[in-house]
């Protein structure tokens, strides 16, 4: 099959987005089992590049502008079977797929309003001319039926992956904690995720009283990008008063061998995000083999089994204080939790698993 791919984050190499990444993982997946891919993105220059015999890379410096040249490109050299849009920004690709009567797919990554409002306007007609719409979980599912209208039968689910060689199961990396200061952490509790208020670093934070209660020697770690210095300032205020300031800590710029190193090293790991149309780095910390608690929020709730591989917070009343007490008190639930996570996700979410649902959405297309 020959696909057209556009997204208008850059290569993962470049600058690693959840988007960027799951983008590029498809594309990648689905040219190692033997489909065409022409993955068109933002760039800091325009080039092309082949990655092996079936994936083509463009990248392009005015995305906005120029997606519809090379995607027109595209559609002129190679006859695209789908071409499939990940981003608003590549509205003019998609449209113009659908003129010259291409099939066509839309690839919502999350259904929150975005701004300004032309933007959601756009992304509802790219969705009006898509033949489908693909959601990254049932919950976005649901919210885009909810808020776009879009008939039921048209919008189908496909679940982010992991690259399940990369994050894996590593043995404890003292050098990696020393380089990061964390060589002293009794107990290592893990987030991942930029430092913005829907992610819930403040709701660790205010937790953090009642588990040094018990774990006088735990340490809170969030790795991310400092996205929202106002509220990095306000979570930092918030620790100093609450005197847990010595147990917080904000990573940012970490190489992706540390990430894995890191998550590996933790005891558990935690995701208090308020809004999650998926979760990838909850599956990406799962596949190192690490129970995740979370709230009950978006897509969590469906890729962790509640008391299996992980702990919804809200399940019997419990709050995230309690939920990180009953891992951390208990070594033998931590193990089978974790062992099951990574079991979960090598079933379940791999990019080779998401590449052959795609295969599959698009020989539907012509049905």
């Amino acid at each position: 099959m020959n696909v057209c791919m556009l997204t208008d984050k850059p290569l993962p190499t470049v600058r690693p987005t959840g988007v960027g990444i799951a983008a590029f993982s498809m594309a990648l997946a689905l040219s190692k089992r033997g489909n065409t891919v022409n993955y068109i993105c933002r760039g800091e220059e325009d080039g092309t590049l082949s990655i092996g015999d079936n994936l083509t890379l463009r990248t392009v410096v005015h995305y906005s502008k120029d997606n519809l040249g090379a995607s027109l490109a595209a559609i002129r050299g190679g006859a695209p079977d789908v071409v499939h849009v990940h981003s608003s920004a590549a509205a003019p690709s998609l449209v113009a797929a659908w003129a010259l009567g291409r099939r066509t797919v839309f690839h919502s990554h999350g259904d929150q309003p975005l701004h300004p409002l032309g933007l959601t306007l756009v992304r509802s007609v790219e969705m009006s001319l898509s033949q489908r719409v693909i959601a990254v979980s049932e919950r976005t599912r649901q919210d885009i039926i909810r808020n776009h209208g879009v008939p039921g039968s048209k919008v189908v689910v496909a679940y982010n992956g992991v690259d399940t060689d990369e994050f894996r199961p590593l043995p404890r990396e003292p050098s990696v904690l020393q380089k990061y200061g964390l060589e002293e952490a009794e107990k290592l509790i893990l987030s991942v995720g930029a430092v913005q208020a829907r992610k819930g670093q403040m709701r660790m934070v205010e937790c953090m009283p009642k588990v040094l209660s018990a774990w006088p020697g735990a340490t809170y770690v969030n790795v991310g990008p400092t996205y929202d210095l106002a509220f990095t300032d306000s979570v930092l205020d918030r620790a100093r008063e609450l005197g847990v300031a010595g147990a917080v800590r904000l990573i940012s710029g970490v190489p992706q061998e540390d990430l894995v190193a890191l998550i590996s090293a933790a005891d558990l790991c935690v995701h208090p995000s308020s809004r999650e149309p998926f979760g990838l780095a909850v599956v990406e910390e799962m596949a190192c083999a690490k129970p995740v608690v979370a709230l009950d929020s978006g897509a969590l709730p469906e890729i962790i089994d509640n008391m299996v591989d992980g702990i919804i917070v809200g399940s019997m009343g419990r709050t995230l204080g309690d939920s990180i007490l009953e891992i951390l008190g208990d070594p033998a639930l931590m193990r089978r939790m974790g062992a099951a996570a990574r079991d979960k996700v090598t079933d379940k979410f791999t990019w080779d698993k998401t590449a052959s649902r795609l295969e599959e959405i698009y020989r539907g297309l012509s049905q």
